[in-house]
């Protein structure tokens, strides 16, 4: 009786095990496999199909975390939601709905449903942030008692009210932010990328190089006592109450001081009441940042994935959130690969690619799409190289910030 079964097993086993052996061989398998996700990548990068309008400004409300923006081109303002992950720059750094002034004109990136439709908003940045993306100033062509004249980052001309006490030279670099009076419908035909500025634009603020970044050190002050009070924002990725674990992913925004969290260290979620927990695993995820938490679990009952929370810690020394280097540069990484991989979830990528397009100009080199772009694989093929010479991730970051320039550490795009 016992043999039979045994032979019942084996040939069961063999049934399922030597038809595997006898498919395709795993090397053309592998090909094959690489062609698809290839094609199929091609069609990934999605940055590049996503809609980008200049607006003006007409209302927020933070309580519905939805603001009205008037599309330029278009003649009524529409109310738009935020994503809840939306980013929103302000002064060239991050900020909030509470940041932004009714009037301005603005540049929202809008997120699309899967009917191509736009849905929500993604991305919205005061002007002189655009400017900032772009990694250009716009340049003065002339300027009288009541106006100003320049080419925006697109080479085209603007022109908009501006009364200044001290007026600025012809071919002087600046920051422009223009207003219009809201809740004004805009006659004006559709601006594409720096047509005339719409009537009644005055330019609010024009700043040279070291006005915009006393502007900017002022946004980086409000910001970290917005973070020190009200958390880091993100959401809850994954929830195990009955090992009394859960994962949180940090939003861009929280890159710096994420990073700069240490197993051990003692953190709050924001909730009634706080929920307490410490710190077991950090690790770059893109431009993001997955922090691992121990938390009581009847604590963790109530959290879902997905679930929106702030996560409330020690803010860092002030050299380290002002550092070039990131703040856990020296952490010890268990093999090259995981080197390797940390590095691109830390720098932006440093290509030439134009049109607002690039992935990994704006979300991180770690972002590209590795099948559709050669510049992951360019990237990791130097990372390597430097690691096999014995250097460490300091001199390695050291080194690629001399070769590469500062846009390797910065969200940006190439009009």
């Amino acid at each position: 009786m016992h043999s039979r079964i045994l032979l019942l097993a084996v040939v069961f086993v063999i049934a399922f095990i030597v038809p595997a052996q006898t498919q395709t061989p795993p090397g053309k398998d592998a090909k094959k496999l690489d062609a698809q996700i290839k094609e199929i990548a091609g069609a990934a990068e999605f940055l590049r199909s996503v809609p980008k309008h200049f607006a003006t400004l007409q209302a927020v409300d933070r309580a519905k975390n939805e603001v009205a923006l008037l599309i330029e081109g278009e003649v009524l303002p529409k109310v738009w939601p935020m994503a809840a992950d939306a980013e929103i720059k302000v002064h060239g750094w991050w900020g909030s709905l509470a940041d932004l002034r009714v009037g301005d004109r603005v540049w929202a990136w809008f997120k699309m449903d899967r009917q191509k439709r736009p849905a929500s908003i993604s991305m919205l940045a005061d002007e002189i942030s655009e400017q900032d993306i772009h990694l250009e100033n716009v340049i003065v062509e002339a300027q009288d008692d009541k106006s100003i004249t320049y080419k925006n980052v697109y080479g085209k001309p603007r022109s908009a009210a501006f009364v200044a006490s001290q007026p600025f030279a012809k071919g002087t670099a600046v920051y422009v932010q223009t207003a219009v009076s809201p809740l004004i419908p805009n006659p004006s035909p559709p601006q594409g990328r720096g047509e005339t500025a719409p009537a009644g634009a005055k330019a609010r603020l024009v700043l040279d190089k070291a006005g915009f970044e006393k502007a900017r050190d002022q946004q980086k002050q409000l910001m970290r006592k917005r973070w020190a009070e009200d958390g880091l924002p993100g959401s809850v990725s994954f929830v195990h109450v009955f090992s009394g674990e859960m994962d949180l992913m940090l939003d861009h925004q929280a890159m710096r001081w994420a990073r700069a969290l240490q197993p051990g260290d003692k953190v709050t979620l924001k909730a009634e009441p706080p929920i307490k927990g410490l710190v077991k695993a950090v690790q770059p995820w893109r431009e993001r940042t997955q922090v691992r938490l121990v938390v009581h679990s009847f604590d963790l009952a109530d959290l879902m994935p997905g679930q929106r929370v702030n996560l409330h810690c020690a803010a860092p020394k002030d050299e380290i959130d002002a550092a070039v280097l990131p703040p856990d540069i020296d952490r010890p990484r268990k093999d090259k690969q995981e080197r390797i991989e940390w590095f691109l979830a830390n720098i932006y990528c440093t290509c030439g690619v134009r049109g607002d397009r690039c992935t990994g100009h704006f979300y991180t080199l770690a972002s590209c799409n590795p099948n559709a772009c050669g510049q992951p694989k360019h990237m990791r093929g130097i990372l390597g190289k430097k690691i096999d010479e014995g250097k460490t991730d300091r001199q390695i970051f050291e080194e690629l910030v001399k070769d590469h320039g500062p846009e390797l550490l910065k969200p940006h795009l190439l009009p």
